[in-house]
């Protein structure tokens, strides 16, 4: 449509662009998206307990007194005490299990832990270990293979 030599409208390439645009987008929200949430809270959720054993690791060490990590795989949740003190009680964000963990860990004074252990959390078919290792307590992340 023409009025005074202007023209009004857009072309075909124009339209498929957007097409493709919007395609493209859909695809990304749809489709993508969904799948990297449980992935993403797995890895927020063996951050989030790497940096509370690492910090009652510490909390142990500052205050002289035993202190103890208790996991409960049913409620997905772990607890934190010192000596027999409920400090914190932590769940688990959706979508992420304890697949395999100790009951506990306890970390002496001395900040070394009285066993040690690892944790697996699993999302989907995505696994973290948090590994505590028995002897100097070195306390460290891996992902497990699928």
């Amino acid at each position: 449509m023409t009025i005074n030599n202007k023209s009004f409208g857009y072309t075909l390439l124009e339209i498929l662009l957007v097409l493709v645009l919007l395609t493209a987008a859909s695809y990304t929200l749809l489709i993508r998206l969904p799948h990297s949430i449980p992935d993403r809270n797995l890895a927020i959720a063996a951050n989030g307990l790497l940096d509370d054993l690492r910090e009652t690791q510490q909390a142990a060490i500052a205050s002289n007194t035993w202190h103890k990590v208790k996991f409960f795989p049913y409620a997905n949740q772990y607890k934190i005490y010192k000596e027999s003190k409920l400090i914190r009680s932590v769940d688990l964000p959706p979508h992420v299990r304890l697949d395999n963990s100790p009951p506990d860990l306890t970390f002496l004074p001395t900040g070394a832990p009285s066993i040690g252990g690892t944790v697996m959390l699993a999302a989907g078919n995505s696994k973290k270990n948090v590994i505590v290792a028995p002897v100097m307590g070195r306390i460290r992340l891996e992902d497990v293979a699928s």
